[in-house]
């Protein structure tokens, strides 16, 4: 494999991790986001679920206080009729010395008409009823009717969104328990104290804390984008650098090979030079050493040949050469 190759090889792989840091962080950053949109509705549930229970607190507060004095009188009007379902009780209509007409309102009364305003106002509704209402109005519903069942097998609290005339409806029920106030009007009934006798069912548009989710999940899904693409960002810029760091160590090992091919064959360059300078030395001084001996030789012929002395010079050049 050459080293061209070997360079486009790690970049793959180094391409190939990206993809799968990119993948594993999508996964991650979505999972996030399904799991803290699921937050946001349960949070939204429970809040309504607050909301509701807060109301039938409410309502509680009223038909206790209302059953702990025996009902409360209230001028005759068009909206505060006479309750005919109590009809049996003696004092049900009573005239005070002035001549002002006043009815009987008992706890029920009283909720129905609490419910009624808080309908029109804000838009909850509440509605008082049993399995064995008197009054037609009170009957339940089949959401009410099943929660009501509920009831009688132990459960204290039903609750669940449903949708009623087009719109969401954050549900609830809690049953009512008969108290002692509560006889008056209904021991003809047969309950007895601590009976269930029925339940108070609150029901709260969702369109208001819904409305506040979807912004609030707006904004998780754009954090949530933003956090991403930055991610991807981050492992692009990183896949690259690495990228360019492999390139650049894959080059420098590229050099130092070749620099170390290069020195190995300037080297050998240099071993052959030594060795051919060797033999031209060693022919050189063969070939000087024979004509140099022939002219020593020939000098001390001449030193012990001559007859006569030799002056001073010429003894001074002969043994420049013996």
């Amino acid at each position: 494999m050459s080293d061209s190759e070997k360079i486009r090889e790690h970049t793959t792989r180094w391409e190939s991790y990206a993809w799968v840091l990119a993948v594993v962080w999508t996964v991650v950053i979505g999972a996030s986001l399904v799991w803290n949109v699921i937050q946001v509705r349960h949070n939204a549930m429970e809040t309504m679920r607050h909301h509701a229970r807060a109301a039938f607190e409410k309502d509680l507060i009223w038909r206790r206080w209302v059953a702990g004095r025996s009902g409360v009188y209230v001028p005759v009007s068009e909206e505060t009729p006479p309750n005919p379902y109590l009809s049996h009780i003696e004092e049900r209509d009573i005239t005070t010395p002035s001549g002002h007409r006043l009815t009987l309102f008992n706890p029920a009364y009283v909720t129905r008409q609490v419910h009624e305003l808080g309908n029109n106002q804000y838009g909850i509704r509440g509605h008082i009823t049993s399995l064995n209402s008197i009054r037609p109005e009170n009957a339940p519903d089949p959401w009410e009717t099943e929660a009501l069942q509920a009831f009688e097998r132990g459960e204290t609290e039903v609750s669940s969104v449903e949708d009623m005339e087009g719109e969401e409806y954050m549900r609830l029920m809690r049953p009512l328990v008969t108290e002692e106030g509560c006889l008056k009007c209904h021991s003809a009934q047969g309950y007895k104290a601590g009976d269930i006798r029925g339940g108070i069912s609150i029901s709260i548009p969702m369109e208001p804390i819904m409305a506040i989710a979807q912004r609030y999940t707006i904004g998780l899904v754009l954090g949530h984008g933003l956090l991403w693409i930055l991610g991807l960002s981050g492992i692009g810029l990183g896949a690259q650098r690495l990228t360019r760091s492999e390139r650049g160590r894959k080059r420098a090992e590229e050099e130092l090979k070749e620099n170390a091919v290069q020195l190995e064959q300037a080297n050998i360059h240099l071993q052959e030079t030594n060795h051919l300078k060797s033999i031209f030395f060693a022919s050189m001084s063969h070939e000087l050493r024979t004509p140099l001996n022939s002219i020593i030789g020939f000098t001390g012929i001449v030193l012990q040949g001559l007859a006569g002395p030799l002056s001073d010079e010429q003894t001074k050049q002969l043994d420049y050469f013996t």
